[in-house]
């Protein structure tokens, strides 16, 4: 057996893209057949709280299989950062319920907490005594890059929908789909800040691209170039989705799959380009998904938006010539060092 484990992890390191790609795959539906079999969401909805923190586990599992020798950090706010990572979670989470859902049993807050460690565990993570884990991680506490870019990403999509209002009326466009609810501002707000909150921490930020940004897009960005890469991201990022997809967790109804395929497409281009602009950082990935998540939410749909989000993907596709491989000493890559001689090589 020890062997077994011994070659498993050999080929893990041999081949950590795949790696990160089956197993995240492994996580997230083998956690969501239950929910997918029974559509018992009150009974499964904690199994499908951590299956979509698939891509988050499986970056922290295999980054800790790639370099297995803890070093001697020690995790001074380790503790500190889950417990108040935990808590606040915990109190967004509880926030966010009571505004999207009818769910008044006392004991629930004991689901609400335990969901609430599945962020705490991923935050706490950056001081991991593991230094793949640490390296992988780092830029959630330590960003990089220019703050206008993740105020880009905060802004990004719902400067879209709302530029997209006023030219839908002038040419007689009616709008895809309208918002359910119509308050008044301050509740508007609040839900605003709950909702971008929540998918900050739960739906689609640091459950997701921790992954997909944090660990597959530098390793892809070693072989490929960065218009490649999104296009592969995009690819395995959908492929993720389906079981939610075929369940109705998401996009069940066909003309919102279809847009969602077509903007994630073009979202993806937005994704890489923000990390690679901020020399390998996170953040305003995980900023850019929950912003956008939001507007879908509040905001109207238009065929006018969806053609702006193409437009301007397709300017910064030329402008930053994403067609080309980054250089050698760039950032945004995966470089797999020794721990004495740092080299390039393929992780594939």
């Amino acid at each position: 057996m020890s062997k077994t484990i011994k070659k498993l992890k050999e080929l893990i390191k041999l081949y950590q893209i795949s790696a990160f790609f089956v197993l995240t795959y492994l996580i997230t539906w083998f956690l969501l057949l239950p929910y997918m079999l029974t559509g018992d969401e009150q009974a499964y909805g904690i199994l499908v709280m951590f299956g979509i923190f698939g891509p988050a586990f499986a970056n922290i599992i295999v980054s800790r299989i790639i370099r297995p020798v803890p070093s001697d950090h020690k995790p001074t706010f380790k503790y500190l950062i889950f417990l108040i990572t935990w808590i606040i979670a915990t109190v967004i989470f509880t926030f966010n319920v009571k505004t999207t859902s009818e769910i008044e049993s006392p004991i629930a807050i004991i689901f609400y907490a335990v969901v609430g460690l599945l962020p705490a565990f991923v935050l706490a993570s950056v001081f991991s005594k593991f230094p793949e884990v640490r390296k992988s991680l780092s830029s959630l506490l330590k960003p990089k890059g220019s703050l206008w870019l993740y105020i880009l990403a905060l802004l990004f999509a719902p400067a879209i929908k709302i530029f997209s209002i006023p030219i839908s009326n002038l040419l007689g466009l009616e709008v895809i789909s309208e918002p359910d609810q119509v308050l008044g501002l301050s509740q508007l707000v609040g839900l605003i800040v709950i909702s971008f909150l929540y998918g900050f921490f739960f739906t689609g930020g640091l459950n997701e691209e921790t992954g997909w940004t944090g660990f597959a897009l530098p390793r892809l960005q070693n072989r490929y170039s960065p218009f490649i890469t999104s296009i592969i991201l995009w690819f395995f990022w959908i492929l993720w989705h389906m079981p939610m997809q075929i369940s109705g967790f998401w996009n069940p109804e066909l003309d919102s799959f279809i847009r969602a395929l077509i903007g994630t497409f073009f979202a993806r281009f937005i994704f890489t380009w923000l990390y690679n602009k901020t020399n390998g950082s996170i953040l305003p990935a995980i900023i850019l998904h929950a912003s956008a998540n939001v507007s879908f939410v509040f905001l109207p749909v238009t065929h006018v938006h969806m053609i702006l989000e193409a437009v301007i993907t397709i300017f910064i596709i030329i402008k930053a010539k994403m067609w080309e491989k980054l250089p050698p000493d760039s950032q945004a890559t995966y470089i797999i060092s020794d721990g004495n001689h740092p080299a390039r090589h393929s992780v594939e």
